[in-house]
């Protein structure tokens, strides 16, 4: 699943939100680029700390940028992010021998022998790479198109990087050794001939075509192609701004190095927000995904409650008291203790649901249900409907004494409720008629099922007798009844 999500990163559709975000950006980068154009030759005051921090920055972003690049083509396998992770490591890269060979910044010179072309030298390699490397990103995703890549491949991404290495290598190296056969572009620190000469044109043409072709081919139909839409816009005004911008330190070239900030930033900052966007529905999920399993535990407990108790009196169903008669009688024989098994029920009931209605009956089971269970003798003795308006109870470790004691309990407490029957001949309210049955300790069975059949056949019979002698009584079974 997070293979999944960083495989989407940033090929998430973008949305109306997050375009209107991106045209806003894109809007400012130019309004203010737009505004100080006509003033980019003035000359500002030279602030030897900016060129250094601004490198700083850029290379942070830009490698960092890289990296994450690097990371979505290892997620993913997609060529285009392949060549796009190069695009901004060469542009991360480039800039060190820049900033190492830029006059008066380490030295008056510039370090490594640099002559006064080298530096603008690498700044045009450095604008004619990145737009290079978006343009070869859009031809690998039109690859990408006719013929799918789904796997990344280590290799091919250290040799990727390898490549990067050794051109920008080469390109240092010919910048500083065959700087005399160079065009001059910079003379005493003016732009001026960057912009007669073909190469300054050419490189602001090559820029603007590839954020036109990014947005004619890609539309920022995803959160990575809006947002490199804008990052190559503000490297084309980075581009026009020093053209324009007449020499080094001026109002245009300052703006300039902004615009290469912005370009470098916006990746990696839409990234984080995708990062944290995408973490804060992960957690939403995570949450709704606890709450969904704890209504669920909810509901199956529920469930499994429903499934063992009776719905109408509350107590234990059929299907639990057959569950709990076969565990507690190999329960009582294994720990050779005596087991009982009331069987109960309610004298005349047709007759009370005849003259007082069903409504009122099922009123009367509820309270006698309750009335049983309340004068149960322990904590493991159960209370069980047993079908219609006969109930049971199991009475673990309770010998033949104990189990009419019980029984009698719970006969007294129902007839003392007093619930109305006048149509029983038994008496003029509510009353029980008890069978019990106690297994000894000694009497062993293998067939464990024909042992409950036993138990509550031999109680039934019992009820039977209760019955037969005038009912509202309760009548231990005794072989003499066979």
């Amino acid at each position: 699943m997070i293979d999944k999500m960083t495989d989407q990163l940033l090929q998430i559709p973008s949305t109306r939100k997050q375009a209107g975000a991106a045209l806003l950006a894109a809007i400012l980068i130019i309004a203010v680029s737009l505004s100080v154009l006509p003033f980019g030759d003035q000359r500002l005051i030279t602030i030897q700390a900016f060129l250094p921090a601004f490198i700083a920055w850029f290379l942070f972003a830009d490698l960092l940028t890289a990296h994450m690049l690097f990371s979505q083509y290892r997620a993913a396998g997609n060529l285009s992010i392949l060549f796009l992770a190069a695009t901004y490591l060469f542009t991360g890269l480039i800039i060190i021998p820049h900033i190492l060979t830029f006059p008066g910044v380490f030295s008056v010179e510039g370090l490594l022998g640099a002559g006064s072309q080298t530096a603008v030298w690498l700044w045009v390699t450095w604008h004619v790479g990145f737009p290079i490397g978006i343009l070869s990103y859009l031809l690998a995703g039109q690859f990408e198109k006719n013929k799918p890549v789904n796997s990344s491949s280590t290799w091919a991404a250290a040799a990727m990087c390898v490549a990067v290495l050794l051109l920008v290598l080469i390109t240092t190296a010919i910048t500083l050794f065959f700087q005399d056969s160079l065009p001059v572009l910079v003379d005493q620190g003016r732009f001026t001939k960057l912009m007669t000469h073909i190469v300054g044109p050419l490189v602001w043409l090559l820029n603007i075509s590839a954020a036109l072709l990014l947005w004619a081919v890609k539309q920022g139909r995803t959160v990575l192609n809006l947002w490199l839409t804008v990052a190559v816009l503000a490297v084309s005004l980075d581009v026009t701004l020093t053209i324009f911008a007449g020499s080094r330190y001026s109002l245009g070239w300052y703006m300039a190095r902004v615009n290469s900030l912005v370009s470098a930033f916006i990746i990696i900052c839409a990234i984080v927000y995708e990062v944290n966007r995408l973490y804060i529905r992960l957690a939403k999920h995570q949450k709704e995904l606890l709450q969904s399993r704890e209504e669920l535990y909810t509901l199956n407990d529920e469930l499994y409650r429903l499934s063992q108790l009776d719905g109408l009196t509350g107590i234990a169903n059929r299907r639990r008291f057959d569950e709990l008669l076969a565990k507690q009688l190999q329960e009582s024989e294994a720990s050779a203790q005596p087991f009982s098994l009331l069987l109960l029920d309610i004298d005349c009931f047709k007759a009370y649901n005849d003259h007082y209605g069903h409504q009122m009956g099922d009123r009367v089971l509820k309270q006698t249900a309750r009335l049983i269970e309340d004068s149960l003798p322990s904590s493991t003795a159960t209370a069980a409907r047993y079908g219609g308006e006969e109930f049971a109870v199991l009475l673990p470790d309770m010998d033949h004494s104990q189990t009419l004691h019980a029984a009698e309990v719970i006969r007294a407490a129902v007839e003392k409720a007093a619930i109305v029957h006048e149509f029983s001949p038994a008496a003029p309210y509510i009353t029980l008629s008890i069978g019990t049955s106690t297994q000894n300790p000694q009497s062993k069975s293998a067939n464990r099922m024909a042992e409950a059949e036993i138990l509550v056949k031999q109680a039934d019979q019992a009820l039977y007798s209760s019955k037969e002698n005038g009912r509202n009584c309760v009548t231990a079974y005794s072989s003499a009844m066979i």
